[in-house]
């Protein structure tokens, strides 16, 4: 058993006890509660600062204050009451990595060590930490909140982060996020957190570029078997093949730079540029809209993206950060949508007009190294800084995706006004004439597409249909609404296509997997090199069927 080097900080009864401020330094346990939490967060914080960082006590509180203000406020922004677990001699991967490759030799010190936070949910003695009961051990796991490494720096005092968000945000309505479940190990003890990467820069080693990637191949590492865990060494060393000066200390790279990072770890990167996008004089969907579209999709598919941002007008320094989610509908924005609507020039008399579900939202989850941990900010104003839009859009795709967002919805738009696979031609008997129709588009994973559809169809053919035909590993999927039945995701079509094509086939049908209309279901085999079904299966009583939710998680 661990045992603490000093008295504890609490009694039973979870009071404060009259000791020494220095003492939070050598706690394993320490609980912090509503009557609490003001003058032990503070004194928390300045104990570690001056056994991380300086050894000297004659520090001043405002420049204690001024570098352990983020650690403050995380610790105050965790719902009360929490215990926090402490790890002193913490090896985090990360930071020894930037030690020995840059700390280890400069003149004055830095120490190699780190230090580990664990919350908890609960009030916790070491009694119920530390027991082999069960029952007790399973309560302990489910109020296990997150961990946050602490470094021993003046700047990015906050290492690699994992918390669950459900604790962190204080939500007004639900918001999806993609995460991932990592293992976590501390006293013997092992937990498991739903929680994305999160980590600060430190302005010598990392810049805020620099985190994105680690942060994004960090996640990567840990959700797929294709891709391996990264230190910032090997980040730095393969900036060092593509720049024409020196890495250390940063400067920060360019995102033509990112993505080349990205394709030497395994990734097929995409990158996506404002100016680079096409402008139509006679439509009122701006460049900038085109771009939130875009990375709506990939945010739909549960693929987290890197977005740099510039000042307006490209006068000033970028920012870099990770965008992992998006918010509720927008009402307003439905409105707007619908103004927006797409329509078929060549059937433009009778064919039923398109809503892009993309254009409904206007928040979206970011993981800014400059900002606490989650935040959900308008597409508009993602950075704490004024006057800064999305300029660039790194996309890390896996290498056999070849069909990307913008040539996937340009694809679906031609297959349902198609004279042949059309909306117009299969939905007469279900859909209004002239009917508005909501589209949905996102890429998924054939298997969790067939997994999700034989366990929520009801139709046993429509199972059948979608069980049998062969996919490749990823699809891009668009499924289809009625403007009443979008707020509930009950669709009453869908088109897959196949992820693996390119546009130009594509443009032609070619990529059609499968086509579900009311009451019927088309399916090609690999075989088919015409836009041919190979079956058509008539469906009886085929009713309303449930969106897919598999790519991201609801927070609420």
């Amino acid at each position: 058993m661990v045992e603490t080097k000093k008295q504890s900080a609490l009694d039973s009864s979870g009071n404060k006890l009259p000791i020494d401020k220095s003492d939070y330094e050598e706690e394993i346990f320490t609980i912090i509660t509503d009557e609490n939490y003001e003058e032990m967060v503070s004194d928390f914080c300045e104990a570690i600062f001056k056994n991380s960082v300086f050894e000297a006590s004659n520090t001043s509180n405002d420049v204690i204050d001024t570098y352990m203000l983020d650690v403050n406020k995380l610790l105050k922004q965790l719902p009360r009451p929490y215990t926090i677990v402490q790890e002193f001699y913490h090896i985090d991967r990360s930071f020894r990595d930037t030690y020995y490759t840059y700390f280890s030799n400069q003149h004055f010190q830095v120490k190699r060590y780190s230090r580990r936070l664990f919350f908890f949910a609960i009030k916790l003695s070491e009694k119920e930490f530390f027991t082999q009961d069960e029952e007790e051990q399973e309560r302990v796991a489910d109020h296990f909140m997150g961990a946050c490494v602490i470094n021993p720096l003046t700047t990015g005092v906050i290492g690699r982060t994992l918390i669950n968000p459900r604790y962190i945000l204080n939500l007004k309505s639900s918001v999806y996020m993609r995460l991932s479940q990592f293992e976590l190990n501390i006293y013997g003890k092992k937990f498991n957190v739903d929680a994305f990467p999160y980590r600060m820069q430190d302005e010598e080693t990392m810049r805020c570029a620099e985190v994105s990637l680690l942060n994004l191949l960090e996640y990567y590492a840990n959700s797929y078997h294709d891709y391996r865990s990264v230190v910032p060494s090997e980040i730095l060393e393969n900036e060092k093949r593509h720049s024409h000066e020196r890495v250390l200390p940063s400067r920060g790279i360019s995102y033509p730079i990112l993505t080349k990072v990205l394709s030497e770890f395994g990734f097929s990167p995409r990158l996506y540029n404002l100016s680079s996008i096409d402008k139509y004089s006679l439509s009122q969907i701006t460049q900038e809209d085109e771009l939130k579209r875009c990375l709506h999709y990939y945010i739909e598919s549960g693929i987290p993206v890197a977005l740099n941002l510039l000042p307006i007008g490209n006068n000033g320094s970028g920012h870099s950060m990770v965008c992992i989610g998006h918010g509720s509908v927008s009402k307003e924005l439905v409105k707007k949508a619908r103004r927006n609507k797409w329509i078929s020039w060549d059937n433009k008399e009778h064919c039923h007009p398109l809503i892009n579900s993309a254009d409904f939202y206007e928040d979206y989850v970011v993981v800014d190294d400059n900002q606490p941990v989650y935040q959900v900010r308008p597409f508009q104003h993602l950075s704490l800084y004024p006057d800064m839009r999305v300029e660039n859009i790194a996309v890390p795709l896996y290498k056999r995706m070849f069909l990307d967002a913008s040539d996937a919805a340009a694809i679906v738009r031609s297959i349902l006004h198609h004279k042949q696979f059309g909306i117009d031609v299969w939905s007469d008997n279900f859909l209004n004439e002239k009917e508005d129709v909501i589209i949905r588009l996102f890429m998924a994973s054939s298997r969790s597409l067939k997994n999700f559809r034989l366990n929520t169809l009801e139709n046993i053919y429509a199972k059948e249909a979608y069980v049998i035909v062969p996919m490749p590993r990823f699809v891009w999927v668009c499924e289809l609404y009625r403007v009443e039945n979008y707020e509930d995701l009950k669709a009453f079509g869908e088109i897959v296509i196949d992820a693996t094509s390119a546009f130009g086939r594509g443009h032609s049908a070619c990529s059609l997997i499968l086509m579900h209309y009311p009451n019927v279901i088309g399916i090609r085999y690999p075989e088919q090199t015409t836009p041919e079904f190979d079956e058509m299966i008539e469906l009886e009583n085929d009713g309303l069927f449930e969106g897919y939710r598999k790519n991201l998680q609801k927070i609420t």
